[in-house]
């Protein structure tokens, strides 16, 4: 298993498990695409891996089960809700199950993908396992939103926090899962070191959509086009993944057209986008709508209606 960029977070592990000092709790964040569960997979490797050496061997027993999914000390939990989110049922068996000792070696992981996606009493559910774990019990989790996780969970986990890697990087991986330079170099234009969303957009024709959605809202804004605003907001509203991956590309854009403003680079799926809102918008204004936008996320992330939000959206972004 190759990691890019990663060094720092596969470090601490490494150092917590030869001195003896792991945690019970850990949190990966960073946006979608990034290798969250690339890397706890890897931290998984790490700690039950038969050498105790910090570092996976890839060949025994424990680096080979985690690899193909079947380790019974790596607990992987899927969320059952209809939205994609973790509801109490999910995670009361980790309750249950927590003081049964592990099957292979010291230590049972339990792994949440999106923990952020978890309802608040869903969340409160893990609660007591959390904050009094059995020593072999350790959490892993992911998550693009740090904000959504209790902080009673956050006070007791270690976050790492991921990012995109650099273009070099982010091209030679992709060419090592078999992309063209051609197809990883025009990924890359859209979407930089994010090696998850170029393998979709090299992969699947429709996440050649989102692009052009997030190059039309930055025009409507840049324009200050209500009507054209409200157009390209409307042909998100029957699609619900699709418009949350809208909005996570224009708060990106909006982010690197703040780092423009103060001197900084893009990286952005709309680079051009970012410098023509720097020019038309006060610094003031990009924070303002970052805010709306994120806010509007979290609700549809939350199951609101798509159409309402998004024209709320539309009135109060058009303002700033």
């Amino acid at each position: 298993m190759k990691l890019y960029s990663k060094g720092g977070a596969v470090g601490l592990i490494r150092s917590m498990i030869l001195h003896d000092r792991l945690s019970h709790a850990y949190i990966i964040c960073g946006e979608k695409g990034v290798g969250k569960k690339t890397l706890a997979k890897y931290i998984a490797k790490q700690i039950l891996c038969e050498s105790e050496s910090g570092e996976p061997c890839e060949n025994c027993k424990s680096c080979r089960m985690i690899e193909h999914s079947a380790h019974p000390d790596f607990i992987a939990i899927e969320p059952s809700g209809k939205t994609g989110n973790y509801l109490s049922d999910d995670l009361r068996p980790i309750v249950a199950d927590a003081n049964t000792v592990p099957n292979e070696g010291k230590y049972k992981i339990y792994f949440l993908p999106s923990a952020d996606k978890a309802l608040p009493a869903a969340q409160n559910t893990l609660l007591k396992v959390i904050e009094e774990p059995p020593k072999h019990v350790i959490f892993i989790m992911t998550a693009e939103s740090r904000e959504k996780i209790l902080p009673t969970i956050l006070s007791r986990a270690i976050s790492l926090n991921i990012s995109e890697v650099s273009k070099s990087e982010c091209l030679s991986a992709l060419t090592e899962s078999g992309a063209s330079e051609e197809e990883a170099k025009g990924a890359i234009a859209v979407f930089g070191g994010n090696i998850g969303k170029c393998l979709d957009y090299i992969n699947d024709d429709g996440a050649k959509r989102l692009p052009a959605a997030v190059e039309e809202i930055v025009n409507a804004l840049a324009i200050k086009d209500e009507y054209a605003l409200l157009r390209a907001f409307s042909a998100l509203d029957k699609d619900r993944e699709l418009c949350l991956e809208a909005l996570a590309g224009f708060k990106t854009v909006l982010r690197d057209a703040s780092a423009i403003k103060l001197g900084g680079d893009t990286f952005s799926v709309c680079a051009g986008g970012a410098k023509k809102l720097s020019e038309k918008l006060r610094q003031s204004s990009i924070e303002r709508i970052y805010d709306e936008v994120a806010s509007a996320e979290g609700k549809i992330g939350g199951n609101a209606s798509i159409q309402l939000t998004l024209s709320c959206l539309c009135g109060r972004i058009i303002s700033n």
